[in-house]
Parts: structure tokens; C-alpha cells; sequence
């Protein structure tokens, strides 16, 4: 089970709940997570794989609130079809063959948002993700890039762009080869004489999963 720690001061923040220390340390365990530590500054879980939306500060604020009576009932959110295409080509059925996609709109994201869902993006790899070997999920930036979007499988060195973090282009075998990201999960790809890229209409990549997002495309 993955441990997380969270802001003391962030949670009472979103639970609304006029409490102390004493009485979450008391009622958090009833949820059915392991209570590790509680104090001033943080509280430190471990949450069952049954439950991936506490593995952030929001979504066990939000389990919380509904355990303590506090706000009951799902969050209601308008989901409808999009006017934006992802087209998924027959080029991946070998490689990483699963997509789906979503657009997020009327979202205000700050720093301490961004750091939340990337945070939470990175705990769902490591675990129901199987360290990306199974899952790798992606956000981006849309005013930066032009739909539709096509998924699709490329030689290593036929395309180039900047990843996260680097400042230069590089191919796609260069950052299996230099990249931290792609030393780290380069074993994913092992044996693929192509590998899998998001581009949009004008042939900018979003993203070489399960490796590294654009830099064009970072929130």
C-alpha cells in the first residue's frame, strides 16, 4: 500500500470542519486507512489500491468530508463530447495499443494545484500504473498547441522535440539514451523498432509515452 503525507494546514483547510489534531487522529482511521502520523505540519496515511482518489490531499479531503458528514454525496461534474479529435493509428496496435483523452475547461490552476495533480499523476504510475509499465498519464497545456491530435507510432530518429527539463531537441532515441526519464523507463520500449508519440495538426509533439511530455505543452 502506498504511504502519502499531506499538509496538516492544507487538509483543515479543505475539510471546512472546525476540528483539532486529536479528533482526526481518532476518526481518520475509521475511513479504513492506516493512520501512520499526525501532527502540526503533516499527516502521513497508507491508502488501500482500492481507493486511488485519496492518494491526493483533494480526494481525501473530499472521502473525509462525506465520512464526517460534513458535505455527503458525489462531487457532480459536467461531462459532454468534445469537438476535439484524438485519432489513434493502427501503427501503435503493437506498442502501447490503450488511449483515452479528456479536456478539462473553466479550470484555474496555480502552482499548489499543478503540484497536487502532478504529484497524484506520479503515485498512480508507480502503483496501479506498475511503474508506468502499465499506465502513463499526461497534462498539457492546450492553448499551446493545435488539435486534432494524432497518436501514432514513429522511427526513433524521424522526429525531434524538446522534452521536460532539457532545453535542446533530441530524437527520440537520444532521449532513451540521455534523458533521465528515458534512462529510467527506457526498458518499456525494449525491443520496438518504433516508438509511440502524441502530435497535434502541425506536427508538434505533446508527448513520448511512457518516457516524457513536451516542454511546449508544460502547465
Amino acid at each position: 500500500m502506498p504511504s502519502v503525507e499531506y499538509s496538516t494546514c492544507d487538509l483543515m483547510g479543505l475539510l471546512d470542519w472546525k476540528a483539532g489534531i486529536d479528533e482526526l487522529r481518532e476518526k481518520i482511521p475509521m475511513m479504513g486507512v492506516d493512520l501512520e502520523s499526525i501532527d502540526d505540519v503533516k499527516v502521513s496515511v497508507e491508502i488501500f489500491p482500492n481507493r486511488p482518489d485519496m492518494l491526493s490531499i483533494e480526494g481525501f479531503a473530499r472521502s473525509l468530508k462525506g465520512f464526517l458528514g460534513v458535505n455527503m454525496g458525489l462531487v457532480n461534474y459536467a461531462v459532454a463530447d468534445s469537438d476535439v479529435k484524438l485519432v489513434v493509428e493502427d501503427s501503435v496496435k503493437d506498442i502501447r495499443p490503450a488511449v483515452t483523452a479528456a479536456l478539462a475547461e473553466e479550470v484555474v490552476l496555480d502552482n499548489n494545484t499543478v503540484k497536487s495533480v502532478m504529484d497524484m499523476q506520479e503515485k498512480l504510475h508507480l502503483t496501479h500504473g506498475r511503474n508506468r509499465a502499465k499506465v502513463a498519464i499526461g497534462v498539457h497545456d492546450l492553448d499551446k498547441v493545435s488539435p486534432p491530435f494524432t497518436y501514432k507510432a514513429v522511427k526513433p530518429k524521424d522526429i525531434s522535440f524538446v522534452p521536460l527539463d532539457m532545453g535542446k531537441k533530441m530524437d527520440l532515441s537520444q532521449i532513451l539514451r540521455k534523458h533521465p526519464k528515458g534512462l529510467e523507463f527506457a526498458n518499456l520500449l525494449e525491443g520496438k523498432d518504433k516508438y509511440p508519440v502524441f502530435l497535434d495538426s502541425i506536427g508538434e509533439v505533446l508527448s513520448f509515452p511512457p518516457i516524457i511530455n513536451g516542454e511546449l505543452t508544460k502547465l
